[in-house]
């Protein structure tokens, strides 16, 4: 008989029941609000003396978990009811009434979740971890404003998804860009080493209508009007991101065609905006270089990307995969 794999959630329930005292009291509230998909009873605490912990106890039984709590306690001794009504409650328990305590306990889950909400006003990464409406979290909202994507339909046209412009929205926000930040960019969101290589030489063609040619109206003057060729070379309009070196499984992630890539070119070409034009490079490490066998199922050779003819241990990396954003920008189906 297989043995069934504990879930996240019994992981978590588990711990949250044996110690609930590793927990921040209102880490532990959440997760018991998380793990509980059945619904979760809020129960205070009773007894005469005060509980060392603000969450006391965890359980599920029946299918329904119950959480003791001290956050906002109606009775018992840091309850803001008189004592009579602690010593009331206890003699409905030993008389197996659980009528009054359940009356109780209506406010009291109530006031420890107003009291949890509270805490994490202030505290943002709570806030978004655990908001029951995280797309209209008012705090998200502002930073997507603030990288100037608050507008709907924005993020779906720039190609990137709203968690990564969050993600790096203090950089987007700043509309001066350098080759650091886009650096530091790209090097968290592929957890690749990367460099950006500047004023990378480029040619660009010429227009037919701008080219020379003898006989035209304008007439041809040398040092003015006059080309040489049907493109004219550029240091300055062009730059070039070098990933690596990566290992082979990293390298194949990033074949033309895949989502990986398409994003690389789509945050990227976010970040530097339209007036400049770059490629990707994608290094492999040398003792990575495989030799070309044909009939893969798990990567077939790719004329140009992942053959090599060689019969003998590479002396260097492979630096021979550069990808145009035209081909990098598709994704293949």
């Amino acid at each position: 008989m297989e043995q069934q794999i504990p879930t996240l959630k019994d992981q978590q329930a588990a711990l949250l029941s044996a110690d609930p005292g590793r927990f921040d009291p209102g880490t532990a509230f959440r997760v018991a609000q998380h793990v509980s998909d059945d619904g979760l009873t809020i129960a205070a605490h009773g007894g005469v003396q005060p509980t060392a912990l603000a969450i006391s106890g965890f359980g599920r039984k029946h299918g329904i978990s119950q959480l003791k709590s001290a956050f906002a306690p109606i009775v018992g001794p840091l309850g803001s009811l008189p004592p009579a009504y602690g010593e009331l409650l206890q003699r409905e328990e030993r008389s197996r009434s659980g009528a009054l305590a359940s009356f109780f306990n209506l406010f009291a889950a109530r006031f420890s979740e107003l009291f949890v909400t509270a805490s994490e006003k202030y505290r943002l990464a709570r806030g978004l971890r655990w908001s029951d409406q995280e797309k209209n979290n008012g705090f998200r909202k502002s930073l997507l404003a603030l990288t100037g994507f608050r507008t709907a339909g924005l993020t779906e046209k720039a190609g990137v998804t709203e968690d990564t412009l969050l993600r790096f929205s203090g950089l987007f926000a700043n509309r001066n860009r350098n080759v650091s930040a886009l650096t530091s960019t790209l090097c968290e969101f592929t957890g690749l080493p990367v460099v950006v290589e500047q004023f990378r030489r480029r040619w660009v063609p010429l227009p037919l209508h701008e080219q020379s040619q003898l006989g035209q109206a304008s007439g041809l003057r040398l040092g003015q009007n006059t080309t040489a060729g049907s493109a004219v070379e550029d240091m300055s309009g062009g730059f070039r991101v070098v990933i690596g070196p990566v290992a082979y499984a990293d390298y194949l992630a990033l074949t033309p065609g895949s989502k990986r890539l398409a994003e690389i070119f789509s945050l990227t070409r976010l970040f530097v905006g339209n007036a400049l034009d770059f490629d990707v490079q994608v290094i492999l490490k040398k003792e990575d270089i495989p030799f070309c066998r044909l009939g893969q199922p798990d990567a077939p050779a790719r004329l140009g990307w992942n053959s090599w003819a060689r019969v003998a241990p590479a002396q260097k990396d492979s630096t021979d995969a550069i990808v145009t954003e035209r081909e990098g920008s598709v994704i293949s189906v």
